[in-house]
């Protein structure tokens, strides 16, 4: 009987211990569960973030190019075909939205050849892509790096890292052939081995039915590198475009006292120098190019006031000595922007 008490004390600390296991077992089940919704919501978070990305953001999907069900269908826009009275002479142009950048595309359709000038900050490969196969397949792409900015070159060597584009050939300003911001462009080229050409002013070559002609710079070392920038004129079906890079006043004066000054007289289209920075485009050389269209590449709300109110002027005093003016397009409002030279003539497709 003395020892009943004890006994019982006993059995009470027993059933206590297993109700305390029981408790620990019940807390770490419920702990586990509770990790394992955790971990299923926000894997299931990831799935969805990441299945909006890979269906909505090119820059995203452009990675996953080898399933099947995303891959272009490199078909040409039914409006650009219907615009084109003759494909087998035509040659389309178009200014490309690149935000505070450059970028210009030639296409022709007879050869299904493309060259690309420049082509904005590396985070608009893909659009520039895109825009080279609107007119539908592309079986060679030719290269012109105007001058080794980030916001004209850096898109170029996106497109050759990722090997976006069927490119075979890779210009570039010989005055800048040394800097290192070109290093990694020419390097990509090179292992690829593609044909690479410096050009300075006074060299041409042939696109098709077109010819390319660069009127600035020359050949030697400048410092400011916009100065050093490539300006492209190209002439097709007595149509003429004139591409001015960077070029400020100094570049601009030197081309227009040059051997080449009469090549750029009276063109149809300008597209204008450093994204119509006060910088450029001059009265001397709009007086001498005397546009009748001024094309800017400018990039919408950009902090420096670009384009800047006197070139918007000096625009506005050409078009009002000029008898059918001078028609003012900007990729910041206009978007990309698409030209068609035929014999027929200029036409801008809208």
């Amino acid at each position: 009987m003395g020892n009943k008490p004890e006994n019982i004390q006993n059995e009470i600390e027993r059933l206590r211990e297993q109700q305390e296991l029981k408790n620990r077992v019940r807390r770490r089940r419920r702990r586990r569960r509770l990790v394992k919704r955790v971990l299923a919501g926000l894997l299931l978070v990831c799935l969805i973030t990441a299945g909006i990305l890979f269906l909505y953001f090119p820059l995203v999907r452009k990675d996953f190019r080898f399933l099947p069900f995303l891959r272009p269908e490199n078909k040409a826009e039914p409006a650009v075909m219907e615009a084109l009275e003759d494909p087998e002479n035509a040659l389309c142009f178009i200014f490309v939205n690149v935000g505070e950048g450059d970028c210009t595309i030639v296409y022709e359709p007879k050869t299904q050849s493309a060259l690309i000038i420049d082509a904005g900050y590396w985070n608009y490969a893909t659009h520039v892509t895109e825009q080279v196969k609107r007119f539908g397949e592309v079986r060679e792409v030719q290269m012109i790096v105007t001058h080794p900015h980030a916001d004209h070159m850096g898109g170029l060597t996106e497109i050759l890292k990722k090997k976006m584009l069927p490119v075979t050939q890779v210009y570039y300003s010989a005055p800048t052939a040394g800097e290192n911001a070109f290093a990694e462009l020419k390097e990509e080229a090179e292992q690829q081995k593609l044909a690479i050409r410096a050009l300075a002013a006074g060299d041409n070559f042939t696109f098709g039915g077109a010819q390319i002609n660069i009127v600035s710079p020359k050949d030697e070392p400048y410092e400011d590198m916009n100065n050093a920038s490539l300006a492209v004129l190209i002439v097709h079906e007595g149509h003429k475009i004139l591409i001015a890079g960077d070029m400020e006043r100094e570049a601009e004066s030197t081309l227009c006292e040059s051997a080449y000054a009469s090549l750029i007289r009276d063109v149809d289209i300008l597209r204008l120098g450093h994204h119509g920075s006060n910088s450029s485009t001059t009265y001397r050389l709009l007086d001498l190019t005397y546009p009748g269209i001024a094309v800017i590449s400018v990039g919408a709300g950009n902090p420096y006031g670009h384009p800047d109110a006197d070139v918007l002027a000096r625009l506005n005093d050409l078009a009002s000595v000029r008898n059918d003016g001078c028609e003012i397009l900007r990729t910041d409002r206009d978007g990309d922007i698409t030209f068609i030279s035929e014999p027929a003539g200029l036409k801008r497709l809208k």
